[in-house]
């Protein structure tokens, strides 16, 4: 715990802000199939779960810093970038009109994947218990939704 502070990271807000910048085009563009407009739990506790999760991943990933240097490992750097490209990628044929169950999915498993790999790089555990609990409800809501 001494090696943990309250501060600001401007890498943790920079991942955050680049996984909501597909959000920012609903404020132009509707989609034209709309479908993850009810991607919600049918039962509340899952919802509540789901947004301890964004909101505690968000905060700690901004907030909470690791005296000790962030992880130099071009392969961790490389494959978080390579899940956000397959996210915005996503985002691209859903916006375009293009959705099935298993896109929908990677909506959520990708930016995920970037969260995680983001935590794990800048070392802060705090930020990935709060992702794995958005991971796993995330991907869970949405599989139920669209898969099964």
């Amino acid at each position: 715990m001494k090696n943990y502070r309250i501060g600001f990271s401007p890498i943790g807000l920079l991942t955050v802000c680049l996984v909501m910048l597909p959000n920012l085009l609903f404020l132009f563009i509707t989609p034209p199939n709309n479908v993850l407009s009810q991607n919600e739990a049918s039962f509340w506790l899952w919802n509540l779960l789901e947004n301890v999760g964004r909101f505690g991943m968000m905060g700690s990933l901004c907030f909470i810093l690791n005296r000790a240097p962030a992880r130099k490992n071009n392969v961790l750097t490389m494959s978080a970038l390579g899940s956000l490209i397959l996210y915005f990628l996503l985002w691209g044929f859903y916006f375009a009109g293009i959705s099935n169950g298993l896109m929908l999915v990677g909506l959520a498993v990708f930016p995920s994947i970037f969260f995680l790999l983001t935590a794990w790089k800048l070392r802060n555990p705090f930020a990935l218990s709060f992702v794995a609990l958005f991971a796993l409800t995330h991907i869970t809501i949405t599989a139920s939704n669209f898969l099964f």
